[in-house]
């Protein structure tokens, strides 16, 4: 049963309670004036005349309201949603026809506000409406463009909003469902509302509309407990890093900014640069895991052709089906000379579309069960692991009623399910990435504008932040592999890698610092986003140098990437308190570029210089033998668990590494105060050197026979 569907029958047994209640039979709690459910974080109060609070505990923070009628009744429960067990409170009004409930989780900082239609009604009057948000908060959100960029000082139509003090205090509003044709406004006036779009004019009676409110401290943290919420109440798991090939092998891609974006070899054909792609990586030693097929490889426009252009309504999908000119013998034909696994690029639909007679459309999508079931038997025929559905933001959307949006993005993430096929999102709005958490197969999602490059390194990060948080991982967009720093941050996304080179131009050495022999990506836990300090700088003195972090955390060790950059060219480096990287105790600041690392004491300092436009360092802890294991530096994440599986420190640093088939041996670097013993439990080591005076070790270790390592480092 979808949470929708349960709220539906939620709404009908709600009904019938109200009427019994109604008629006189009411429980001794509900003759109260007033009711209230509380945290350890949050209390919540409703009273008889329909005004409504919540209160944040260690801030003087309060959201109030009031109902446009007094309350007929006031209740109080407990009960357990997917979220967690709560307290909650409610209040019938409007003759019973509306309900008001105040959900107060008790094991998370948060609380889910529900406006239930127990009758068909206009969509006035929403709830919540508050008379005023906290005062003199910073504010962040998303706004209702392509990419869903981010925005300091605005708060977004859509969510979520994000108000939060010096003190690292944040407070996070958004809908909780319907989140496609949910709209959030904070007035002139300085009221704020959530409700469902004014241009939906009535809501069915055992209609209801969730906001959920989440509050904590440290941007970062606030994010991913909003989105766990989120993920609970949609009943999705986070995908793994390595969920699919997409996300576990290094890919080729062909969209714009690609070198082979509507552009081809003409003595080869489309298909034959590709296949001459494929095995040029080969040669290489890079054999790709996939390849990316943008919106050439279909025909589009009235004159029904893979080259016509255009981002008008018109150059839309004709059908979605291999262009004959380019594939003569079809997707199935090419994937099957290719050997590789595929990620298909959609549009909208055209308006000449044969589709517009044979499925049921709205606005310029399908939503037409036998559409999609029938486009996933092809792409499952083909080959293709994941489709990717761009233009969410304008040309590819529904019409705005309470089914439509539903039905698109859910008939397509079912038919693509039951083929296993993974779906990826682009161009979305932020009411995309939060409904992303109903469909367990979209995994992945485009952050930041075509082509990245510098001037998307802020936009891909900062929305970077939404995507993580409703468990989305980020795609950079293509680049090319001589492009160092690019690689390092599409590595350090934890998300797909990919890049669109011309043949004869791939930087193999690059490439080899991001996957192991099998083309595995070696990458970290979490992904590259902007450390808590970042909101409270860009909010109030924007333009400071930029610092972002990955993490792979090992038990209660963690192992920092941060990389950095200046956002004017005057600045020449920065420096970071280790406590603004969530830092308790010493590191070993290893600088990737330079090879060479600095002992950070607890407390400390991080400085980083931008010798090369920018810097990357990666900070291991330190523990209190005087060892940090820095991994292998070969690669740009040095201790992903790719590589280095496991790191127990009871007193001797033990490393379990991972190796590729065909790997004989993997360079492990460290740092020691004094030079350490090295064993082996599994494999071999050899080549031990130490340097006193940088206090690095370094070695070659070599796998056993069940093809890993088991490297123990100690001191004397």
């Amino acid at each position: 049963m979808t949470r929708i569907e349960s709220k539906i029958r939620y709404g009908v047994a709600l009904a019938i309670g109200l009427a019994f209640i109604a008629s006189g039979a009411r429980a001794q709690d509900e003759l109260k004036r007033q009711a209230a459910a509380a945290s350890a974080s949050i209390r919540a109060t409703i009273r008889a005349d329909g005004s409504y609070q919540i209160a944040l505990r260690g801030v003087d923070w309060r959201l109030e309201g009031k109902l446009p009628a007094a309350a007929a009744t006031i209740r109080r429960s407990r009960g357990k949603d997917q979220v967690g067990e709560y307290q909650s409170i409610s209040a019938a009004y409007l003759n019973g026809g509306r309900n008001a409930e105040i959900r107060v989780y008790q094991n998370v900082p948060g609380v889910l506000l529900e406006d239930m239609y127990v009758s068909a009604g206009a969509n006035e009057n929403p709830f919540p409406t508050f008379a005023a948000l906290p005062p003199d908060l910073m504010k962040f959100s998303y706004q209702r463009k392509e990419f869903g960029d981010y925005e300091f000082g605005a708060l977004g139509t859509e969510g979520p909003w994000s108000l939060f003090d010096k003190d690292g205090h944040v407070l996070l509003i958004s809908p909780a469902d319907h989140f496609q044709v949910s709209h959030m406004d904070e007035s002139d006036e300085g009221t704020a509302e959530s409700r469902i779009v004014p241009s939906i004019q009535t809501l069915p009676g055992g209609f209801s509309h969730g906001t959920l409110i989440v509050w904590g401290t440290g941007m970062n943290r606030t994010f991913e407990t909003w989105g766990n919420a989120l993920l609970a109440l949609g009943g999705k798991e986070r995908p793994a890093n390595d969920a699919n090939v997409l996300l576990a092998k290094f890919g080729y891609w062909t969209d714009r900014g690609a070198f082979y974006y509507y552009h081809f070899d003409e003595r080869l054909g489309y298909a034959g640069t590709l296949l001459a792609l494929r095995d040029e990586f080969q040669k290489l030693g890079l054999p790709l895991g996939y390849m990316q097929l943008d919106s050439w490889w279909y025909p589009k426009g009235d004159d029904d052709r893979w080259n016509s252009g255009g981002s008008t309504l018109a150059y839309g999908e004709d059908t979605y089906r291999a262009d004959k000119e380019l594939f003569p013998n079809g997707l199935a034909a090419f994937h099957q000379a290719l050997g590789l696994p595929m990620v298909t690029h959609a549009r909208w639909v055209s308006t000449s579309s044969p589709y517009r007679k044979q499925y049921k459309m709205s606005g310029n999508v399908v939503i037409d069960p036998a559409f999609w079931n029938s486009t996933a038997d092809y792409l499952a025929d083909a080959g293709v692991v994941t489709y990717e559905q761009d233009w969410l933001n304008e040309n590819a959307q529904p019409e705005m009623n309470l089914s439509d949006p539903q039905a698109f993005l859910g008939d397509m993430s079912e038919a693509m399910g039951d083929k296993n096929i993974t779906i990826q999102y682009c161009m979305p709005l932020p009411s995309d990435y939060m409904a992303s958490t109903l469909y367990r197969n979209v995994q992945t999602t485009r952050v930041s504008d075509d082509r990245f490059e510098r001037e998307r390194w802020d936009s891909f990060l900062y929305d970077s932040r939404l995507a993580s948080a409703v468990g989305l991982w980020p795609w950079t967009d293509v680049f090319f592999s001589g492009e160092l720093p690019n690689l390092i941050i599409s590595t350090l996304s934890a998300g797909p890698v990919g890049v669109g080179d011309a043949l004869g131009g791939t930087n193999a050495r690059n490439i080899a610092a991001v996957v192991r022999r099998d083309m595995v990506i070696v990458k970290p836990d979490t992904p590259l986003l902007p450390i808590d300090a970042m909101y409270a700088a860009d909010a109030t003195d924007p333009g400071k140098p930029m610092v972002a972090m990955a993490t792979t955390a090992f038990g209660s060790d963690t192992v920092r990437y941060v990389f950095a950059y200046p956002r004017h060219r005057e600045d020449q480096t920065v420096t970071v308190p280790l406590s603004e990287l969530s830092v308790s105790g010493p590191v070993f600041a290893y600088d990737w570029m330079k090879h060479a690392g600095t002992l950070v004491p607890s407390g400390g300092n991080l400085a980083m210089k931008f010798d090369h436009g920018w810097d990357y360092q990666i900070l291991s802890p330190v523990n209190r033998k005087g060892l940090a294991l820095v991994g292998d530096t070969a690669n740009f994440v040095a201790m992903g668990k790719k590589r280095i599986a496991a790191v127990d420190d009871r007193g001797t640093l033990t490393a379990t590494i991972r190796f590729a088939p065909g790997e004989d041996t993997v360079p492990i670097s460290g740092y020691a105060a004094d030079r350490p013993k090295v064993k082996t439990a599994k494999g071999s080591a050899n080549n031990f050197a130490y340097d006193s005076q940088t206090r690095m070790f370094e070695l070659n270790v070599s796998p056993g026979k069940s093809g890993e390592a088991v490297l123990r480092i100690s001191a004397r």
